[in-house]
């Protein structure tokens, strides 16, 4: 595929993630989103390749600025840290972000968005990919059955383990171990 059909490709699959608020009267506004697959296909680092995920936006338009409430829910296919194996795990979060009209050179802060006065649409593409990724853990393990036992690859824990219980160590750190317990 040639990079220009690549990036057209890519803005159209991230078209229906912009809110053309300019014609939409003051009040609120509801917008449903789904993310799946090919909306993460268009983020090239992206440890997130699959996903099944809504997004509920309620836009509250104002005079001077846009109070977006999102409700992010559904499912993503992440590698688990311990087995190195995919699994769904299920994300869940809310985020609010106000959109202020106004220069350029007002400071922005993570809260709080700026576009000219001019613009009339938001691209939210971004924003969704975003608070998606800060929905996800830090630590990423398969859950616990609900006996209470790990549901991560087996064959792969037992081949952890193993190597755990060969704790032989090098003679060299040995030696060292020797004068840090001569220093104390």
């Amino acid at each position: 595929m040639q990079p220009k059909n690549l990036i057209c490709n890519i803005l159209s699959a991230l078209k229906r993630y912009i809110i053309q608020f300019g014609g939409l009267s003051i009040g609120n506004h509801n917008f449903e989103f789904h993310v799946d697959d090919a909306f993460f296909e268009n983020f090239e680092y992206s440890e997130i390749k699959e996903g099944d995920v809504f997004v509920d936006v309620s836009l509250e338009k104002q005079e001077t600025m846009l109070i977006l409430n999102f409700s992010i829910k559904g499912n993503v296919n992440i590698i688990c840290d311990r087995c190195s194996d995919f699994f769904d795990l299920p994300i869940s979060t809310n985020q609010q972000l106000i959109v202020k009209f106004g220069d350029e050179d007002f400071e922005e802060t993570d809260d709080i968005f700026v576009i000219p006065f001019n613009e009339h649409k938001i691209d939210l593409s971004q924003l969704i990919y975003e608070y998606i990724n800060l929905s996800v853990p830090i630590k990423r393990v398969h859950p616990d059955n609900k006996h209470g036992n790990s549901t991560c690859d087996p064959e792969i824990i037992k081949i952890i383990e193993g190597l755990s219980e060969n704790n032989s160590t090098d003679n060299r750190w040995d030696a060292l171990k020797k004068l840090k317990n001569k220093t104390k």
